[in-house]
């Protein structure tokens, strides 16, 4: 079997799943999401103060951390929509 060799296996989509369970994922995603994307928007608020007065030096852990927590919103919260 050759790997150029297209898929034949269909992607599950949303209309693939049950009606409740569809409701209920989306019920349960909304507000993670929404949650996710401002937490993305305000951790840069929490990290530039420590960018400036230098308290990076004093907690390099600390503020990897606060990035990867950063870049983790990011990506939960890219979905979201908040016109919507």
């Amino acid at each position: 079997m050759s790997t150029s060799e297209p898929s034949t296996s269909a992607p599950v989509g949303a209309d693939a799943l049950p009606s409740p369970v569809a409701t209920l994922a989306a019920t349960v995603l909304t507000p993670v999401r929404a949650a996710a994307f401002w937490t993305a928007v305000a951790l840069p608020l929490v990290a530039l103060p420590l960018v400036a007065t230098g308290a990076v030096w004093d907690r390099p852990l600390a503020f990897c951390f606060l990035i990867a927590l950063n870049a983790v919103a990011f990506l939960v919260g890219h979905g979201y929509d908040p016109d919507a």
